[in-house]
C-alpha cells in the first residue's frame, strides 16, 4: 500500500479548476500540452465521436477516490472535463485507469471492477465484478484490449495477472505469475496477446499454445538508487506503462528514462521518439507517460503524464 501510495501521487498543482491547452510549438510541427487532469492514466481516440476520452484516476486507485472521464477535442480543447464522474448521475468510478471501446459501450477498468458506460451519452449501463485470486492483496486493474469477437483481457500490474472476461461477462485468470513481469499495456496482435513489462524491460507475447515469450527488449539502464516507494526498482526495470501500435512498428512508454520507444516490427530495430521528465531527471515527480495512443485519422501520439497532470499532443513523422 505504501508502494502504491508513493507512485500514485500527484502534485497538488495538477488539480487546478481552470483547463488551458498551451501550444509549445506551431499547431502541427511540435506538441500541444493539455493542462488541468488529475493524474491521467489512460487516452483513446474515439473514432466515432472523433474525441479524445482522459481518465482521470484522481488519486491512488486503491482507494475510494472520486476519478473521471474527460473529453478532448482534437484541437487540444477540452470539451467537458467532469464528463463522466464518480458519485453524479449513478456512477460509481473510484479510480479509472485503462479503456477500452466497442460496439456502444465504453469499457473502464476501475480498481477491481470493469465499469460500462454508454460511449455516446456516458450513462453508466452495467458493472462486472472481477474475481481476487489474490486476497488479502489487492486488485490493480490496468490496461485492457478486446477481441472482435467482444472478449476482453485486463492486466493487473502488481499482481502480475492478466484477467479475460467473456462476451457473458465471465471474469477468470488467464495467467498469473512472475513470467508475466507485471504486465502493463497491452495489445492483440494476430489472435496473440503481447504486453509491456512493468517491472522489466521487454515486451512478452502469449503464443496461441500458452507459452510466453520475450518478444523485443528495451535497452537496460542503470536504475541503481532509484526507489518504488521504499523498494528499490529490479535491476534492469524501465516501469514500462503505455503500449500502442502505428503503422508497421510499436510504441512503448517508459517513467524511468521518460522515453517513447519505437520498436521496429523484427523487435530488434528501438529507437527514442520523443522524451519527457523521467525517473532518472527527477525522481521525486518524473512526468509519468502512461497509456498512450495514436489518432491514426492524423497521425498524431497521444501521451497523458500521469505527474505531470497533462495530455500531449504530438504529431508524427509520415
Amino acid at each position: 500500500m505504501q508502494t502504491q501510495r508513493w507512485f500514485y501521487r500527484f502534485q497538488a498543482a495538477v488539480a487546478v479548476v481552470m483547463v488551458s491547452a498551451v501550444s509549445v510549438a506551431a499547431a502541427e510541427s511540435g506538441p500541444t500540452i493539455i493542462s488541468g487532469f488529475v493524474s491521467p492514466e489512460t487516452v483513446v481516440h474515439d473514432e466515432l465521436t472523433d474525441l479524445y476520452l482522459v481518465s482521470n484516476v484522481g488519486g491512488s486507485p486503491v482507494a475510494v477516490n472520486h476519478g473521471f472521464i474527460s473529453r478532448v477535442n482534437p484541437d487540444g480543447s477540452v470539451l467537458d472535463l467532469r464528463w463522466i464522474q464518480d458519485g453524479v448521475g449513478g456512477v460509481t468510478l473510484h479510480g479509472p485507469k485503462g479503456m477500452w471501446l466497442q460496439g456502444r459501450d465504453l469499457f473502464v477498468a476501475d480498481v477491481d471492477t470493469l465499469r460500462v458506460f454508454n460511449r455516446f451519452t456516458g450513462a453508466p449501463e452495467r458493472d462486472v465484478p472481477i474475481p481476487n485470486p489474490f486476497a488479502p492483496a489487492t486488485l490493480f486493474l490496468n490496461h485492457i484490449v478486446g477481441t472482435r469477437e467482444g472478449v476482453l483481457y485486463i492486466s493487473d500490474q502488481i499482481n502480475s495477472a492478466i484477467f479475460k472476461v467473456d462476451r457473458k461477462g465471465n471474469a477468470s485468470v488467464l495467467a498469473a505469475g512472475p513470467q508475466l513481469g507485471g504486465p502493463d499495456g497491452l495489445l492483440l496482435d494476430d489472435g496473440e496477446l503481447t504486453w509491456v513489462t512493468f517491472f522489466g524491460h521487454e515486451v512478452r507475447r502469449m503464443t496461441r499454445s500458452g507459452n510466453i515469450i520475450m518478444e523485443a527488449a528495451l535497452p537496460a539502464v542503470d536504475v541503481a538508487g532509484l526507489t518504488l516507494g521504499p523498494n528499490p526498482l529490479p535491476p534492469g526495470a524501465l516501469l514500462l506503462d503505455g503500449y500502442t501500435r502505428n503503422e508497421g512498428y510499436l510504441l512503448v512508454s517508459s517513467w524511468v528514462t521518460g522515453k517513447i520507444y519505437k520498436i521496429g516490427r523484427s523487435g530488434s530495430d528501438v529507437v527514442t521518439t520523443m522524451k519527457v521528465i523521467s525517473m532518472i531527471d527527477n525522481p521525486a515527480a518524473p512526468d509519468g507517460p502512461a497509456k498512450i495512443e495514436m489518432d491514426r485519422m492524423r497521425n498524431r501520439l497521444l501521451i497523458p503524464l500521469f505527474n505531470a497532470g497533462q495530455l500531449m499532443i504530438v504529431p508524427m513523422e509520415d
